[in-house]
């Protein structure tokens, strides 16, 4: 009775494991899920990639592919238009290896994917100021960096966008007769982003606005500052012809900021403006859906 309970046990026990082993996945060497990512990787075929290289490191923390697996789970999200999935696999790099060589790069790739989310001047602008925000911080942190040169570009196309966002909400509300309005836009244009076709642009604007204004003062500083921030810009001949030779301040944007403040006191930038509807007028009984 002894040996055929015995028997029994050791039947169950071997049919036991067997169940066990039979549930188990089998365990892909390292070199192939390696081999199989790279493939996928180089023929664009992204989420299976992005599967291998998860699949290697949950198999293999430590195998000598481990970091580079990791970046490239970022960049085949970036490549594949998945930009949050993209910055958030970038910052697990940054955390895990944090003495990489690859940090510049991942600086440059998270700007990059804030930016390929930016929509037009008229919207939200804070995917532009967040791309900003990295292609800066990697010109700080990473001076000698190959990448450098390319985030200094990207900060220009970045700082351009801010800018053409303010001159348009300034010449939204010159349209419709909100002076005070429109001036403060013109003087964080002028005083964060002096250096763009944009600002340039503005001052150009409100030159003429001033001038129809009877408000030569106004009208002359505007030129003024156009001319000391772009002298050679395709607006700058239109100014000196404006100027009629007249010799600018050494540096007039101090003194158009302080000109625009001043004005804000005026009673003409007092009156509240009358509201504007962004529907036509309908006539009266019309149906409005």
């Amino acid at each position: 009775m002894m040996r055929r309970s015995t028997a029994i046990l050791a039947a169950c026990a071997l049919i036991a494991g067997l169940a066990g082993c039979a549930g188990k996945k089998p365990v892909v060497p390292a070199d192939d899920l390696w081999k199989e990512a790279n493939e996928n990787y180089d023929n664009e075929a992204w989420e299976y990639a992005v599967k291998n290289y998860k699949q290697l490191l949950d198999q293999y923390p430590f195998d000598p592919h481990a970091e580079e697996a990791s970046l490239k789970i970022a960049q085949s999200y970036y490549m594949a238009g998945r930009y949050q999935e993209a910055i958030a696999a970038f910052g697990d790099f940054q955390r895990m290896h944090p003495t990489s060589d690859s940090l510049a790069s991942v600086q440059y790739h998270i700007g990059l994917s804030y930016l390929a989310q930016a929509s037009t001047s008229d919207r939200d602008q804070e995917p532009i100021r967040q791309a900003l925000t990295y292609f800066a911080n990697l010109v700080d942190r990473y001076p000698s960096s190959p990448w450098t040169e390319r985030a200094k570009l990207r900060q220009e196309e970045c700082r351009e966008s801010l800018a053409k966002h303010h001159r348009d909400i300034a010449a939204w509300y010159l349209r419709h007769k909100n002076l005070r309005a429109a001036e403060a836009r013109l003087g964080e244009l002028v005083r964060d982003y002096p250096e763009t076709d944009a600002a340039a642009e503005a001052l150009d604007q409100f030159a003429d606005v001033y001038a129809s204004r009877d408000d030569a003062e106004s009208a002359a500083l505007a030129r003024a500052a156009l001319l000391a921030r772009h002298p050679d810009g395709p607006l700058a001949a239109k100014a000196r012809d404006e100027l009629h030779g007249t010799v600018p301040p050494a540096d007039p944007v101090p003194k158009l900021l302080d000109r625009l403040l001043a004005l804000r006191e005026r009673p003409d930038r007092q009156k509240a403006p009358s509201t504007v509807s962004a529907y036509p007028t309908l006539p009266a009984g019309a149906n409005t859906y």
